[in-house]
């Protein structure tokens, strides 16, 4: 790092110090050679500090200001290289490029050589040899006064300099403190030897924890914590001072700051990534803190600003246990950035060797051997080793009940962690026993209303929810609100991630209209209480705007997403993975608008950028590729989304393997876009691979399982082979409904499928009764207005149809017009569906005026809020001009068919 970093904002006193470097390097004679002064004594005395406020103080005094880091040979090479760069030698070869522009260049330039505290790195070589220039070295080895021209020991600072250093880092307001407090910062400062480093993180400790009275006695219990520890420990008291106030520090972090600090001592302090911050802040692990990811960043960045220097590396405190154990813990978490840079095999393979390693030194049953196999469990999971990880996560469960005991939070959490596992394998019921247990625990050991038994409420509520069981899981849910606004206040975020959850439920019930006023409601609260800028504001946009999609009300859901962009793009750029996601739900609304090329170049956009920043095989790269090959089958360049979706089906195999549940997910697509282009034998000899793969990988009751399960029936469908289609989902239904139950949402799915296919084989009475039958169940469980159950009513009407029932039929269509029109409103894209299903049947009893009234108000909506050049206008156009040949008026038509013509030929362009 050559550029210099200024001096803390709370520099106080060493004038003495400070004087005696303005009088060598700016008062003094001329040299006959390049000015060196020293400034050595122990760390944490202040040295790097001085140097930094003299260079602030005089900088107009100097040509150029340079700053080297000097703890590592290779680290003082580094910044000569950079100066020989930032001076204009771009084709410098070696770090001598730098000495040489130093001594080549008769200026006042003056080097801060910090840090050079190891006696076996030859300094005297890394100084300029020249007449000229001025260098300030800082370092705890006294021997360099040999190659410097004047040196200055430093230790503790004079009493009122150090008791006002105490004050400048206790209190927000230094010159407003009374006289009891003044003179207990003065015993305090006295304690600590006016031992600056000492001073600085006490001053932190009793700001934070405001405990200005009762520090003393705090300060003697580490005191005798430290001395009972035996000879091993530092006799000096300076580093006595400096250990027991680092960790009072150190004690009063969260798990979530030690993580941080321990992340950051594996890193170097300079040059460290801007990518890894980012990275951080969108994915550090603060599933138990009720405060969001910035507050454990903060306190983090905090503690590293106060306590993380170089004296401090958690490598050299010896007092802090054993140093590799120390490793074994930064080891852990550099795993979590390999993941999080998409390099999971590699953070596999490094967790595997250190739960060998740490089984080794530490013991099976020891907390941090536990804690690594958790780890371990979780990469495994997302590599689709999934039933390793439930292997992994048993067996910890119980050494942790055994080892912690049942109602330790440790084993709390990792039977949360096992029913995350279990649902992920299709196990639901099982991970349902799990959290219902987990949750009456957590009752008992920690009350109704403490916040992770209020976290594991609302877990069990989305368990509930998986199993179709949502009328349970809404009434949690609202008996969870009322208890988070009680306890934690309208306000806080965790009543407002339980609102988020309870819109959810409702629209997920059909209740759209309620759920998008607790949207918006949600929204406006947000806004006021954490900002239009804070990320869970951001997320229940995008909950608000997918309400809205489902209402039909598409372009105002794209308005809310557009101005959600670009407040991403201001907040945190254009790469950031959050700017990306919104990015893919835009490109998904301009899609269902008909705006396919708008859409097609955000997406090539997308993907063109997740490439560059995350890499063409990172998990989001191949997730947003396949994006693309959907945009792509919109327009109709099905031929190219094969070729992306084979490619990206390649590259999926050959990284995550060929049973990664991804992968098994693009094949699925794959076959999709075969059959769309007519290719349907291929797709079903995929389609037969994937079933066997799925049920030898998740098993046969896994939901994917018999999701592949249904896309083969309707294969088979497609090809004519309806018999075997139909044993299929014959079976298919029965598993269903003993894993998942009868009134499951899948099991109801299954039915309406078999149903169609008995439509098909002319069986339409069997057909029909299945019909009736899925239809009550459908308003029994879900309600008359859901939108699952508006559907299975035009399925009924299609089969009364055809069973010649037609004035039936008519009946329920109409009924289900009228429902629709008030549930969905006269624009929501099924409305608009179902008024053209109405007006075939009108025309089928002859009633074609009738219908022509219904197509002509139909095509004119349909332009209104999709646009003339929307697939499904296009559709409705033809069908208008059909409807007008039937009744003789074949000018019209011909009108019509001609307009129809000329923009499908735009639209093709």
């Amino acid at each position: 790092m050559t550029y210099c970093p200024i001096s803390t904002d709370t520099f106080t006193g060493r004038e003495e110090a400070l004087t005696k470097l303005e009088e060598f390097f700016c008062s003094g004679p001329a040299a006959e050679r390049t000015k060196t002064f020293l400034l050595y004594g122990l760390g944490g005395a202040g040295k790097t500090q001085i140097a930094l406020e003299f260079t602030k103080r005089f900088r107009n005094r100097f040509t150029a200001i340079f700053f080297i880091t000097a703890d590592e040979e290779c680290s003082i090479q580094a910044s000569y290289f950079d100066i020989a760069k930032t001076n204009g030698i771009q084709d410098a070869q070696s770090w001598e490029a730098g000495r040489h522009w130093l001594h080549s260049h008769e200026q006042n330039w003056l080097i801060v050589i910090d840090n050079a505290d190891d006696p076996e790195i030859p300094l005297s070589r890394y100084l300029p040899s020249c007449y000229h220039g001025n260098v300030i070295i800082t370092s705890r080895n006294p021997d360099l006064g040999n190659i410097a021209n004047q040196s200055l020991k430093l230790s503790g600072m004079p009493p009122e300099e150090g008791i006002q250093l105490l004050v400048n880092h206790t209190f927000k307001d230094p010159n407003r403190i009374s006289d009891q407090q003044q003179k207990v910062v003065a015993k305090i400062a006295k304690e600590l030897h006016y031992f600056p480093l000492a001073l600085v993180h006490a001053g932190a400790y009793i700001n934070k924890q405001q405990c200005l009275f009762e520090y003393l006695d705090r300060l003697g219990n580490q005191r005798e914590q430290l001395l009972s520890k035996g000879p091993q420990q530092p006799k000096d008291d300076y580093s006595h001072s400096v250990y027991e106030t680092w960790n009072l520090s150190w004690e009063q972090l969260s798990p979530d700051g030690r993580m941080l600090l321990q992340l950051l001592a594996h890193l170097h302090y300079e040059n460290i990534p801007r990518a890894l911050f980012e990275r951080g802040l969108e994915n550090w692990s603060i599933a138990e803190s009720p405060l969001g990811p910035s507050n454990a960043v903060t306190e983090g960045k905090l503690v590293l600003e106060r306590i993380a220097t170089p004296e401090m590396n958690l490598d050299k405190i010896k007092v802090l246990g054993d140093e590799h154990q120390a490793t074994l813990s930064r080891k852990q978490n550099l795993a979590y950035i390999l993941k999080s840079l998409g390099r999971t095999n590699e953070a596999l393979e490094l967790l595997q060797s250190l739960l060998k390693t740490s089984k080794r030194v530490l013991g099976d049953e020891h907390p941090d051997t536990l804690k690594i196999t958790q780890s371990l469990a979780f990469i495994l999971k997302s590599l689709g080793r999934t039933n390793e990880a439930l292997e992994l996560g048993q067996s910890l469960l119980e050494t942790s009940k055994r080892v912690l005991g049942d109602e330790h939070l440790d084993t709390l959490k990792r039977t949360r962690n096992l029913a995350i596992t279990l649902k992920s394998l299709g196990r639901t019921n099982e991970a349902l026993e799990l959290e219902q247990s987990l949750l009456e625990t957590s009752k008992r050991v920690l009350g109704d209303e403490h916040l992770d038994t209020l976290k594991r409420t609302r877990n069990l509520a989305i368990t509930l929810k998986s199993l179709g069981r949502t009328n349970e899981a809404l009434e949690l849910e609202q008996s969870l609100l009322e208890t988070s606004k009680r306890v934690l206040g309208d306000e806080h975020p965790d009543t407002l991630k339980i609102t988020q959850s309870l819109a959810f439920t409702l629209k997920s019930l059909g209740r759209t209209n309620e759920a998008l006023e607790l949207g918006q409601s949600l929204l406006e609260t947000s806004k006021r209480v954490l900002g239009d800028e804070h990320q869970d504001t951001w997320k229940i946009t995008q909950s608000l705007a997918s309400t809205l999609k489902s209402l039909g009300r598409t372009e105002e859901a794209l308005e809310l997403e557009q101005s959600l962009l670009e407040t991403s793009k201001r907040v945190l750029g254009d790469e950031h993975q959050d700017t990306r996601k919104i990015t893919q739900s835009l490109v998904i609304t301009l899609n269902i608008l008909g705006r396919t090329k708008e859409a097609l170049e955000l997406v090539q956009n997308l993907v063109a950028t997740s490439k560059r920043v995350q890499g063409d095989q990172h998990p989001d790269t191949l997730d947003r590729s396949q994006n693309l090959a959907i945009t792509l089958k919109s327009p109709g360049r099905t031929n190219e989304a094969l070729e992306l979706e084979q490619s990206l089906h390649e590259t999926s195999k050959r990284v995550l393997g060929d049973e990664h549940p991804d992968t098994l997910k693009r094949t699925q697509n794959l076959a999709i876009i075969l059959k769309s282009l007519g290719r349907t034998n291929e797709a079903l000899e995929l389609e037969q691979s994937l079933l066997a793969t799925s049920k030898r990988v998740l098993g046969d009751e896994h939901p994917d399982t018999l999701k592949s399960t249904q896309s083969l029936a309707s294969t088979l469908n497609i090809l004519g082979r309806i018999n075997e289609a139909l044993e299929l989902e014959q079976s298919l239904l029965a598993t269903s409904k003993r894993v998942l139950g009868d009134e499951h949402p899948d099991t109801l799915n299954s039915t309406q499928s078999l149903a169609i296919t008995l439509n098909i084989l002319g069986r339409t009475n069997e057909a029909l009764e299945l019909g009736q039958s899925l239809l009550e169940t459908s308003k029994r469980v879900l309600g008359d207005q859901h939108p699952d159950t508006l559907d299975r009513t035009q399925n009924l009407a299609i089969t009364l149809k055809i069973l010649g029932r037609t004035n039936e039929a008519l009946e329920l269509e109409q009924s289900l017009h009228e429902t629709s029109e008030r549930v969905l409103g006269d624009e929501h894209p099924d409305t608009l569906k179902r008024t053209q299903n109405l007006a075939i049947t009108l025309k089928s009893l002859g009633r074609t005026n009738e219908a022509l009234e219904l197509e002509q108000s139909l095509l004119a909506t349909s332009k209104r809020v999709l646009g003339d050049k929307h697939p499904n206008t296009l559709e409705r156009t033809q069908n208008l001009a059909l409807t007008l040949n039937i009744l003789g008026r074949t000018n019209g038509a011909l009108e019509l068919d001609q307009s129809l013509i000329e923009t499908s030929q735009i639209v093709l362009l």
